[in-house]
């Protein structure tokens, strides 16, 4: 019996594209959501966090850098583990990656809905749902349309950013943030998990790996220039805000909004609500793009039903993981708070980097004559501290990070049981 050939992804994510998901899943729910999280835990400290977290973030970039080189496939790091490790470690390498991004969109779209509440009165929740089912839609009308809708949301949402910090640090007063360190350094490291959080995004490029054009070049390119443009805009934004108000009045749904209008005035909110509103959008397009193409690789792959695994002949784009995926972020949204979405969220997504961690050791030792368009500097080196860095964001996301990853990943295990017994 013939079988109908499965249409392939489209590559129509050029350098641009490629560096705006990277931007938009990195800023939108990490700075306007997370600096608030940061602060309540580290006060002005929470500078030295975002500092911290990028280099952890920079060192963690570089081995994925490499590795997109050389397996530029749907699905990121799930791609690179399994087709290294095989199936049991891509399974499991998959489904951690799949849940950090589930319960990082309860985060960004709760956050929207905040946001959205402040502005218009429409309930959190209901918020959250528009959200998705708008990011679902743009979803399904294909990956560059997509794509060019994160762009002008991109640098719509950085204007309004940059505004508001040159206003907050001309304003500063330097006994606004004294004492630096109030929570002294188990505050910093308590919010250096959340800030770790808030630069990530250089992985979903990867994850679109197989829709972004000349992926040897532009890959490692699009992961670098995202963390580099994010660190001096959170350094500069993260000060305003510190600035502006107590850490205290940092920890609603909304914190930047606040900030800016003890900066700006009334005008000020508006306009923080506004860029709240687009880079926070952004931010849940770019997850429901990465989460779906997780799922539709490990479907493709026939770890997970085979239905999420269907492309569209018209658009290209794996329809019904999408639609999956914008099903499970409402879910999330309605019954999932900030703290605990990033706790869960934080513990899984950085678990989901040891793996090509070991899988670049391993490609390494092989000595494979396939050369990666980029190599690490200075690997033995900057391996290590990646190493060292996971672990130190592992013991940072507490028992609540710890038992609610280990639950999904015992969920987890139950379905691959289910799925090698019957297939």
């Amino acid at each position: 019996m013939t079988q109908t050939k499965m249409p392939s992804l489209r590559r129509g994510l050029r350098l641009r594209e490629a560096v705006a998901l990277g931007v938009g899943g990195t800023i939108g729910g990490g700075i306007f959501v997370l600096v608030g999280e940061g602060a309540s835990a580290a006060g002005p400290g929470v500078l030295v966090a975002f500092a911290l977290a990028f280099v952890a973030s920079l060192a963690i970039a570089l081995p994925y850098a490499e590795l997109s080189c050389r397996f530029p496939l749907a699905g990121g790091g799930y791609a690179m583990t399994r087709a290294v490790l095989g199936d049991h470690w891509g399974f499991f390498m998959g489904w951690a990656f799949w849940g950090g991004y589930l319960f990082i969109s309860g985060y960004v779209t709760v956050g929207f809905g905040g946001y959205l509440a402040g502005l218009t009165g429409l309930p959190p929740v209901a918020g959250s749902v528009l959200l998705i089912a708008t990011s679902t839609v743009i979803n399904l009308g294909g990956v560059t349309l997509s794509g060019r809708w994160q762009n002008i949301v991109i640098l719509l949402g950085i204007a309004m950013l940059v505004v508001f910090a040159i206003a907050g640090i001309v304003t500063l007063r330097p006994t606004a943030i004294t004492p630096f360190f109030p929570a002294g350094i188990a505050g910093v490291g308590a919010a250096t998990l959340v800030t770790f959080l808030a630069f990530g995004g250089f992985d979903m490029v990867a994850a679109a790996g197989e829709e972004v054009v000349d992926p040897r070049r532009n890959l490692p390119r699009a992961i670098i220039l995202t963390l580099l443009l994010v660190l001096g805009l959170y350094l500069a934004v993260a000060l305003a805000t510190v600035g502006a108000l107590p850490a205290g009045e940092l920890t609603g749904q909304a914190p930047l909004a606040a900030a800016a209008r003890q900066v700006m005035g009334p005008a000020g909110g508006t306009l923080m609500t506004v860029a709240s509103l687009l880079t926070t959008a952004a931010t849940a397009n770019a997850v429901l793009i990465v989460t779906s193409r997780i799922s539709y690789a490990m479907a493709r792959d026939r770890l997970l039903p085979g239905p999420l695994a269907r492309v569209s002949a018209s658009t290209r784009v794996p329809w019904v993981a999408i639609a999956v995926n914008g099903a499970l972020f409402a879910v999330v949204a309605a019954v999932v708070s900030i703290p605990l979405a990033a706790k869960i969220g934080g513990f899984l997504y950085v678990l989901h980097f040891v793996f090509p961690l070991v899988v670049l050791i391993v490609v390494r030792r092989r000595a494979t004559t396939d050369e990666a368009g980029f190599q690490v500097p200075l690997a033995k080196v900057v391996v290590p501290v990646a190493f060292l860095a996971c672990a130190g964001l592992f013991v940072a996301s507490g028992t609540t990070g710890l038992a609610g990853g280990t639950l999904w990943l015992a969920a987890g295990a139950v379905c691959y049981g289910i799925k090698r017994y019957f297939s």
